[in-house]
């Protein structure tokens, strides 16, 4: 009896030893649980708020080649929308302003991108990787293939008047083909119709080029070589080290970097707003500083005395 109580008081001692440590242990992975969803739901974009940010990007672009504010885009009007997106990319190309992109000009806009985003420079280099690495690679260069597009004369230059032919031709190709009434007039459910229809397009130029014997129709070796190909570059881009091995620590960085990309497009609302102004019930100066502008200083002209005070005004002075 003696023995069984001094057991069963030390094996409550010992309990009340562990289960604190316990107890904290499991409070701890609580807390870390906690953190985890707080971290994602800071860091990870809800997919709806990124479906909107596309709407809205989509939706200000409309309204900005919709000049005269019909509701509806015009041949001309898209055209106009075109060459003002390509025409800024094509002017900060060139930079000595003669109208004319050169192979050196090109080159250097290229770098300076790709200096300016490390991830797009990995994305390039693991993509030539891959073409040096295999014979039968079908993956074009893209940078190279747009500027032989644009290159219409073969002189390794791009003129103003390439990428307008270009924009234009290609605006009125696809323009046809989103104007599914024929009225000459494009509307905002002819818009997400093409761009449904431009994805379908993607999805069968996917399958053409993965069903390479040509016969319509996919083999398990074709399907598995259209999978393992982009399956291949993906594990590259992941594999930083290059050491065949993707880490926890390389997924949760290229998780960081795709995540950070995606926050780069979300711009937070401004707090002078109008919005923000209504819901606030504040004026444009107690939410932001109101710069003051000063006004040209315009010499009024000397007024001419009327004809017959000018002749009286003589008449005294004699």
């Amino acid at each position: 009896m003696k023995m069984r109580t001094v057991f069963g008081m030390g094996a409550l001692s010992v309990g009340l030893l562990v289960l604190p440590g316990l107890a904290g242990a499991q409070e701890r992975e609580r807390e870390n649980q906690n953190k985890g969803q707080e971290h994602r739901a800071q860091y990870l974009p809800n997919p709806m708020e990124a479906v909107r940010l596309i709407e809205n990007v989509g939706l200000t672009m409309f309204l900005a080649a919709d000049v005269n504010h019909d509701g509806l885009l015009s041949q001309r009007e898209a055209i106009d929308a075109s060459n003002t997106l390509v025409g800024g990319f094509f002017f900060h190309a060139d930079r000595d302003g003669n109208g004319v992109v050169t192979q050196v000009e090109a080159k250097a806009v290229q770098e300076t991108y790709l200096s300016q985003n490390p991830w797009a420079r990995k994305i390039v280099e693991t993509i030539e990787e891959q073409q040096k690495s295999t014979s039968e690679s079908r993956m074009p260069d893209p940078i190279q293939s747009f500027a032989a597009l644009l290159d219409s004369n073969n002189d390794k230059q791009i003129q103003a008047s390439e990428v307008r032919e270009l924009v234009q031709s290609t605006t009125q190709t696809i323009f046809a083909s989103a104007d599914t009434n024929r009225d000459g007039l494009l509307s905002p459910s002819e818009l997400n119709a093409a761009v449904a229809g431009g994805a379908r397009a993607v999805a069968q130029f996917g399958f053409q080029q993965a069903d390479l014997d040509g016969n319509g129709s996919l083999s398990r070796a074709e399907y598995d070589k259209a999978i393992i190909e982009p399956a291949n570059l993906v594990f590259a881009l992941l594999d930083v080290d290059r050491d065949g091995q993707i880490s926890q620590q390389e997924a949760q960085q290229t998780e960081r970097t795709i995540i950070d990309q995606v926050r780069m497009l979300q711009l937070p609302e401004p707090a002078n707003s109008l919005t923000n102004l209504i819901e606030s019930g504040k004026l444009p100066s107690e939410a932001a500083t109101v710069p003051s502008f000063a006004t040209p200083n315009f010499v009024k002209p000397r007024q001419q005395p009327p004809a017959g005070a000018r002749s009286s005004q003589r008449t005294q002075e004699r």
